[in-house]
């Protein structure tokens, strides 16, 4: 049975973090310390944990702008420069990739098509260095004439495809850390940019004690089944759970990932009956 916290002074409540992006849900669980009076020290995430939290940050803010904004009916493109137009340097890609993206709104204005929207990448590769370009954008524009309208070199276009963790591995492989010296470009630049026109994901107020600690817990050793979890979330289906237990503060985490589905497996009667027996 799936419980929930109570919440008293000095202890640690879970918090429960919804983030609604496109047919897809992400819930988050971490564990937040409340006391009254004087606060304790903060207990430190070891550089491991932090590193593989801040990695997951970059990896799900992508992921989310790219489900929020983009359906089977948009495209990915992979730009490449043949030796002739090779930029030397990471501002000489960018400018080559927003005079692409100026000849692409005039070319739907034409067409009388709506609003471009885009997210790119800048990446180099790992063998030769060599400076290379993924685009997601808006359909309906001929693929044909997209990759004619590049120009520099090498374009392929694809149809995005969905499955039940949506692209989430195609945000990881884009946001990816360089495993090579030549893959490495300036720390200061961001190597993704999109469109003003996005609309942002759905993030409802956080909810304390909604699943407690030992749920975590046991969510993490497995004693929890996904079709438990659904009854919490009536209208998705689970795709994804991924637990971690933090050594250093004893704390349980989670990140859920639900895909809405068109018949829900579970009903509000089901739902009520759960929380009742809570």
């Amino acid at each position: 049975m799936i419980m929930k916290n109570r919440i008293k002074g000095g202890r640690t409540v879970q918090r429960e973090r919804r983030i609604y992006h496109g047919d897809y849900l992400d819930v988050h669980v971490f564990p937040v310390f409340r006391q009254a009076g004087k606060r304790r020290k903060r207990a430190r995430v070891s550089s491991d944990i932090q590193k593989k939290l801040n990695q997951k940050y970059r990896e799900n803010r992508l992921t989310f702008l790219i489900h929020q904004n983009f359906t089977y009916e948009d495209l990915e493109i992979g730009l490449g420069f043949d030796d002739e137009h090779l930029p030397d340097t990471y501002e000489g890609v960018q400018r080559a990739v927003r005079n692409y993206i100026r000849r692409i709104k005039r070319y739907r204005q034409k067409l009388s098509l709506s609003e471009l929207k885009y997210i790119y990448v800048i990446e180099r590769g790992k063998i030769n260095g060599r400076w290379h370009v993924h685009m997601i954008l808006s359909g309906g524009v001929d693929r044909d004439t997209l990759e004619t309208m590049w120009g520099q070199g090498y374009a392929h276009t694809y149809r995005l495809e969905f499955d039940d963790e949506g692209l989430k591995g195609l945000a990881k492989y884009k946001i990816k850390e360089p495993e090579t010296e030549l893959e490495i470009i300036d720390k200061k630049v961001r190597r993704w940019a999109a469109s003003k026109n996005l609309n942002p994901p759905k993030i409802p107020n956080d909810r304390d004690g909604f699943i407690s600690k030992q749920t975590a817990k046991d969510i993490r050793e497995g004693n929890v089944t996904e079709r438990e979890i659904e009854r919490l979330y009536p209208g998705h289906t689970v795709t994804m759970v991924e637990p971690l237990f933090n050594n250093i503060n004893a704390g349980e985490y989670l990140t859920i990932r639900l895909r809405r589905t068109k018949t829900s497996r579970t009903t509000k009667e089901v739902f009520k009956s759960v929380k009742r027996k809570e």
